[in-house]
């Protein structure tokens, strides 16, 4: 079915740049970050994720009840980004969707990594090593083709949560370039000075000041990878900054909700 789909809709993956983002907690959040950072830089981007779907400028919640939908809707929806002149393409890829082939015909190009912990395991029978090595799979598959897009050949690269304990795992795949980022232990992009404030919270990265809209510590890790994938095509800091700044709302992610009460009510869609 999944080959079915490309072949209906043009193998639309072939014409952009794909951005996977596996793991267990904070792919939406990573997702969106990476997505309002392109955009920021001038890239028009496509997204499909757990809460929502956004082409362009143009959002829509996900009313599939499924972080990747069917194949027929993964590739219907690149067909449209495509058309709508998008360049980049992110997509939640989560070791369910992989195991039932939903994956097949995404050409992946950045791979990245949040985090993993013992959840989900029940569809891969029961088996905490058996749910690594399905995540694992959208890491082999950076060099399983080739792409070249306007005749630029496209490079692969993985990016991965230093502070995982099981970051060598998925850093251990092939990749043009491999890029680390962390809050407690030392990589490439390293966060420090995080400050929470009732708005955000406030980081560096070296002397380079990022403020996110989004409440919760937790959310510079989200946040990292955007920063790195926005950094590596080239967007200067500033740009990057107010990129993530632009963004203040993910739905149901540290959600503030507002009905003229005196007191903070947030809905936060987590395990």
């Amino acid at each position: 079915m999944a080959v079915l789909a490309n072949l209906l809709y043009g193998f639309p993956s072939r014409k952009m740049v794909i951005i996977g983002v596996t793991g267990t907690k904070g792919k939406t959040s990573t997702v969106n970050f990476i997505w309002s950072c392109l955009m920021a830089g001038g890239n028009k981007t496509g997204i499909i994720s757990t809460a929502n779907i956004r082409i362009n400028k143009q959002e829509r919640l996900n009313e599939y009840h499924m972080t990747m939908p069917g194949p027929f809707v993964l590739q219907k929806f690149m067909a449209r980004m495509v058309k709508d002149g998008c360049t980049h393409c992110i997509i939640e890829t989560t070791s369910e969707g992989i195991q039932q082939h939903r994956h097949v015909g995404i050409y992946y190009d950045i791979a990245v990594f949040t985090n993993l912990f013992p959840e989900h395991l029940q569809a891969h029978g029961g088996s905490f090593e058996a749910y690594q090595q399905m995540k694992g799979r959208m890491f082999t598959m950076l060099f399983s083709h080739k792409k070249h897009i306007n005749g630029k050949p496209v490079k692969k690269v993985i990016i991965a949560n230093r502070d995982s304990e099981h970051a060598d795992y998925f850093l251990s795949f092939p990749a043009d370039k491999h890029i680390t980022f962390g809050v407690r232990n030392k990589a490439n992009f390293f966060a420090h000075t995080i400050e929470e404030t009732t708005l955000g919270v406030n980081f560096m990265i070296g002397e380079a000041a990022f403020s996110i809209g989004i409440l919760g510590a937790f959310n510079v890790s989200n946040a990292l990878p955007a920063i790195i994938i926005a950094h590596y095509i080239g967007t200067d800091d500033n740009t990057i900054a107010r990129g993530l700044a632009n963004l203040t709302t993910i739905p149901g992610r540290m959600e503030k909700i507002s009905g003229g009460q005196n007191f903070t009510v947030i809905v936060d869609y987590a395990h």
